[in-house]
């Protein structure tokens, strides 16, 4: 087989071309049905895109692509641009600092089933087509060899070349460039796969800049109880549900019948921290507020269970997903899937249905002892396979999306699907308030759901969720939140203020009476 020859600053072109023209259709889909863009004025701004994006490829091509490094080099953005290519696309996602941080997360935490749900068959199929077919090709191409200087010098003359057609493009239609990049700046995002590139470069940034001291918050906290029973609550973090899918909250469809006929429910809309169990999770239980809230300093700093724990509230994390992201690091924690029992009725998907966790409250329910905070962590909504995370019974709304790919899916199968899981989560909600009932004469006792964020679900072409706040939707981002207290324990209404991911450390100090500096009564959503 005759192989094509090429010198090492063609093959880096070419290969650059490729990539930057072959996996970036959400781009240039966006910029297609951008009215400012049919003028003139808008097909230059194109061309200085393609071009930026041309060089930039070329640059980390013809930087690391010596010997053999070459043709690794290009087939490993060949590949790369064809998941993050696919991703962007078919599912709406984008790799930004926070959901590569989810990704080492999951890897982290060995969470086998949600990458496995991710791996679908759709993705290997774009993969193999538009990354792996192309990178074989390479096989064919014989990278010519030339003495080292003048190499070098070949490939500086290249990249200049193209430094300087980008800049006689771009410079006499600056005004223009400069204005659609600031109206269109979420653009960045979808440009593949330069933009996971440059999120993994500020990741490892960050990494680095991590602050490794333990800040110690309320060490001296303490409870001033208004009574002498004991207080037991329930904290339920919800996985992936979204406000507008819940029935308590007007809702179309029935997803809440139980917890719609139990005494004492109230329902409010709330805002998440952010669009990520990694990000929102922590932030759900730190003192701070969204504004001064660090993801990479809340691992370093108490949070609120710390200081329920120092005021001498028993605390206990119970996990039935991936992990409590280091929020639970300083309690009692059980983790249903350390020790899974795969012929438990309850066992699916690597894991359990959140049914798992009703008993798990029951060794602690006692009527003596100290007062209790029991947090339990549901798997709820966790997508893309939602037909995996509620039992047969569940399946009310059919036909639902039985696929791990909800792209494969009619938007109809997915929102049944998906409302199949908040019914099964307001069964789990509805059998944790029974088993608080029973128990009415021994102690006082509330429960406080709260997702840690939403989830799209195919709107304008967007699954899933991780997408930066700055531009995600309302269902990612608006969330709901479930209370219900025993007789006598709590009577005020929830604050019909805007409510946040914020209110929920300084409301279960409340709860407690616990007197502590970082105590703010304005976000205490029971506070008279």
């Amino acid at each position: 087989m005759n192989k094509v020859k090429l010198a090492p600053w063609q093959l880096a072109s070419a290969a650059a071309v490729f990539i930057a023209l072959g996996n970036n259709t959400t781009l240039f889909s966006a910029l297609a049905a951008s009215p400012e863009i049919h003028s003139f004025a808008g097909l230059g701004f194109v061309a200085s895109i393609v071009l930026l994006m041309i060089f930039v490829l070329d640059t980390i091509i013809l930087a690391i692509g010596f010997g053999r490094l070459m043709k690794v080099t290009i087939a490993s953005l060949m590949i790369l641009s064809a998941v993050s290519g696919y991703f962007s696309s078919k599912l709406g996602v984008i790799f930004d600092p926070g959901m590569l941080s989810n990704m080492l997360e999951t890897v982290r935490d060995r969470n086998v089933a949600e990458a496995t749900e991710l791996a679908s068959l759709p993705l290997l199929r774009h993969v193999l087509l538009f990354g792996i077919a192309p990178a074989l090709l390479l096989i064919s191409v014989e990278v010519t060899p030339q003495p080292l200087l003048q190499d070098i010098g070949r490939r500086f003359l290249v990249l200049a070349s193209m430094a300087a057609l980008f800049t006689s493009i771009t410079l006499p239609n600056y005004r223009f460039v400069s204005f659609f990049a600031r109206e269109h700046h979420d653009l960045q995002f979808t440009i593949s796969p330069i933009y996971p590139l440059v999120s993994t470069v500020r990741l490892i940034k960050k990494s680095f800049r991590a602050n490794q001291t333990f800040r110690v918050v309320d060490a001296d906290a303490s409870q001033i109880k208004s009574s002498e029973r004991r207080k037991i609550g329930i904290m339920v973090v919800g996985e992936t549900a979204r406000a507008d899918h819940f029935s308590l909250d007007g809702y179309s469809r029935d997803t809440n019948p139980r917890l719609e006929q139990t005494t004492n429910v109230q329902f409010a809309h709330a805002h998440s921290c952010g669009t990520s169990t990694l990000f929102s999770v922590p932030c759900m239980f730190s003192i701070r507020d969204h504004g001064t809230y660090d993801v990479d300093k809340a691992a370093f700093e108490s949070n609120v269970l710390d200081i329920l724990r120092a005021a001498g509230v028993s605390p206990v994390w119970i996990d039935n997903n991936s992990s409590c992201k280091g929020v639970c690091a300083r309690i009692d924690t059980i983790n249903l899937r350390d020790n899974i029992d795969q012929q438990s009725p309850l066992y699916s998907d690597m894991g359990y249905f959140d049914g798992a966790l009703i008993p798990e409250i029951d060794a602690y329910l006692g009527a003596t002892g100290p007062d209790m905070l029991i947090v339990l962590h549901m798997l709820g909504s966790h997508g893309p396979a939602y037909s995996r995370r509620y039992p047969r019974e569940f399946e009310q709304f059919q036909p639902s999306c039985n696929n791990a790919s909800p792209t494969e899916c009619t938007s109809d199968e997915v929102a049944n699907a998906y409302d199949n899981t908040i019914l099964y989560t307001d069964f789990v909600l509805q059998q944790l308030i029974e088993k608080l009932q029973a128990h009415s004469t021994d102690f006082d006792s509330f429960l406080f759901y709260a997702s840690d964020h939403g989830e799209s679900l195919g709107e304008n072409g967007v699954y899933l969720h991780g997408l930066p706040n700055a531009i995600a939707p309302d269902a990612q981002t608006v969330i709901p939140f479930v209370f219900w207290a025993s007789p006598g324990f709590r009577d005020a209404r929830m604050s019909e203020a805007r409510l946040s991911h914020d209110n929920i450390a300084h409301t279960l100090l409340g709860l407690y009476d616990v007197k502590a500096s970082s105590y703010h009564k304005e976000l205490d959503l029971f506070a008279g």
